[in-house]
């Protein structure tokens, strides 16, 4: 499955730019300009970590509070993944745009894989720089600076790691009821880690996920409970997939062809090829992995607009590498075992991971 970049998380973000006067490039989300015609006090966006369609069916009972809101399912960006879809979501850019590709990326300037989030080297663990090599190559605005500069209301971001910090779901809820009640109008975007984490470590259909997905299901009705004047939308960057892996050390004919690791994702997995396998690479990947990924050539990322359309950031062409192979089946692709293998993942092209839920909540 594509993404559908005329009806995405940057998308849903545009219609909120739009809501406050802020500037925007592409597309609004039809559903949410029709909710936000009624101009409340209060838009809260609620993210939670991996929590797709398939979650929802799978988890939670189809006449329980979700259900009953689901306005529609809608398109993450690609590849599915953190990294790409809430930084595409906080700037209502796409991934070809602002550069956040996925969780480990190549910088040709320190010549090291690093986790944009984290700044360590994803491979060795050290830090990958003394300066934030993210914030150097990768700087964005933000629609909350957005939203501020417009004059026409206020934005907060509230998370673990948010301008608004908060330690536990409990305290987000809390903070997220306290703000309502001041008097601007205002855009709170509120993310929370789970059910991801618990996800990636016991699969994504295990009962603990279960046990988790009511448990906060259970909160958002009670916090919606609390407020007046605001609209409650409840979405996901992405959903899961429970996966076996390739290890690429175990097939020497790959490993010589590559220049490095592979970077971005176990299931959005580019490779940098030495020149002189180029033509050669596709062939013996097909003949290696068969029909479990779809290889791409730069060529064909940048035609195909896989990271969305857009003027792409100076660092693109460097980040896609040669090769970027993505799973269409419960395969990934790490590069040793040293690598972790999550029982769960994400970044493939089925609909498990690209179809997010737009939940609705309209409090009088």
């Amino acid at each position: 499955m594509y993404p559908d970049y005329s009806n995405c998380l940057v998308n849903l973000a545009c219609s909120i730019l739009k809501e406050f006067g802020a500037p925007y490039s592409h597309p609004t989300l039809p559903h949410m300009d029709r909710l936000l015609e009624r101009k409340y006090h209060n838009v809260v966006i609620l993210l939670l970590d991996g929590m797709g369609v398939d979650a929802i069916q799978h988890h939670l009972a189809p006449d329980g509070f979700f259900a009953r809101h689901l306005l529609c399912g809608y398109s993450s960006v690609f590849p599915p993944t953190t990294t790409s879809a809430t930084v595409s979501f906080m700037t209502g850019l796409t991934p070809a745009e602002h550069g956040w590709l996925g969780w480990k990326q190549y910088f040709s300037e320190i010549d090291r894989i690093v986790i944009p989030f984290r700044n360590t080297d994803f491979y060795s663990g050290e830090n990958a720089a003394s300066y934030n090599v993210a914030s150097l190559y990768l700087p964005y605005q933000s629609i909350f600076n957005r939203i501020n500069e417009a004059g026409m209301g206020k934005a907060y971001y509230v998370s673990m790691f948010g301008t608004t910090h908060i330690d536990s779901f409990e305290e987000l809820t809390v903070t997220v009821s306290d703000l309502c009640r001041t008097n601007e109008k205002k855009l709170i975007y509120a993310y929370w880690h789970q059910p991801d984490t618990m996800m990636h470590m016991n699969g994504c259909y295990d009962e603990s996920i279960t046990h988790e997905l009511r448990g906060l299901e259970h909160e958002v009705e009670k916090l919606a409970e609390k407020l007046s004047d605001t609209l409650l939308v409840v979405t996901a960057d992405h959903g899961h997939k429970n996966l076996t892996y390739y290890t690429l050390t175990d097939y020497p004919e790959i490993i010589k062809m590559m220049k490095r690791p592979t970077s971005i994702e176990s299931r959005a997995s580019v490779f940098y090829v030495r020149d002189e396998y180029l033509e050669q690479f596709p062939g013996v990947f097909k003949n290696t992995f068969g029909d479990d990924f779809i290889l791409f050539s730069k060529d064909d990322v940048k035609r195909e607009k896989l990271f969305g359309d857009g003027i792409a950031h100076a660092k693109f062409d460097d980040f896609i590498g040669d090769f970027l192979a993505v799973s269409i089946s419960d395969k990934g692709i790490v590069y040793s075992d040293a690598v972790i293998k999550f029982q769960s993942d994400h970044a493939g092209m089925t609909g498990q991971e690209m179809m997010i839920p737009l939940i609705a909540i309209s409090i009088e």
